[in-house]
């Protein structure tokens, strides 16, 4: 992508890996090759220019995949325009929880540092183990550890809600990822078992979701992205 900053090298480096750091999430959570269309790089220009941090575009963009997923919605999202009003309100919560932060050194005192480095090797590990015979699989998981990672520039205060959406971004990108013949394999599997314990449409849509993110787990060793009080 071409920068219009040029007045410092290392600015436009910042532009650059911002973009591209926005396209790598993209990509890692529809689970297929993405290139930012031109509309797109406009909004995500705006971002830039507007100081947008980083961590709320990601928890923006995190929050509408997942949202999109818990609907049940079948058409993917093919665009950042689905997730500006997510990505503006995630910056106007982080400048909030800032400003209330300066003020009281309690809520900055936690550190969940740790945790997201625990949390970013599990994914990683789980990648590497499955890189050979699943390598989709293992590209999402790489995509969702980077993403993991960046996680801590997020305040304490949003950071269980982050994670939260993430995990759900997680099993979906890792449930496109698996071969048509696996994927139809565990919804089957799911499908069976939810039509014989849940009594109404709306239970057994429900047991579905549940019972196939069970399994889907199961099958590929995925940790849970929740750090331990």
């Amino acid at each position: 992508m071409q920068s219009r900053y040029t007045h410092s090298v290392t600015e436009d480096a910042k532009e650059l890996a911002y973009y591209s750091a926005v396209e790598d999430l993209f990509a890692a959570l529809r689970g297929v090759p993405h290139i930012i269309s031109s509309k797109d790089f406009q909004l995500l220009r705006e971002w830039w220019r507007d100081e947008i941090p980083l961590s709320a575009v990601r928890a923006g963009i995190t929050e509408v995949f997942a949202r999109h997923r818990e609907r049940g919605e079948t058409d993917p999202v093919v665009s950042l325009s689905y997730c500006r009003h997510a990505v503006r309100r995630h910056a106007r919560r982080a400048a909030e929880l800032q400003v209330g932060a300066s003020g009281d050194g309690a809520a900055s005192s936690l550190d969940p540092r740790a945790g997201i480095d625990a949390l970013a090797k599990d994914l990683s590990a789980a990648g590497a183990r499955l890189r050979s015979e699943k390598p989709r699989v293992a590209k999402a998981l790489a995509g969702i550890a980077a993403t993991v990672e960046t996680a801590s520039e997020l305040p304490v205060a949003v950071l269980e809600e982050h994670l939260f959406a993430l995990e759900s971004a997680l099993l979906a990108a890792c449930l496109d990822a698996l071969d048509e013949r696996e994927r139809q394999s565990i919804e089957r599997r799911a499908r069976d078992e939810a039509e014989a314990t849940a009594a109404t449409p709306e239970a057994r849509e429900r047991a579905f979701r549940a019972l196939r993110d069970r399994l889907l787990r199961s099958e590929l060793g995925l940790p849970r992205l929740e750090i331990e009080g």
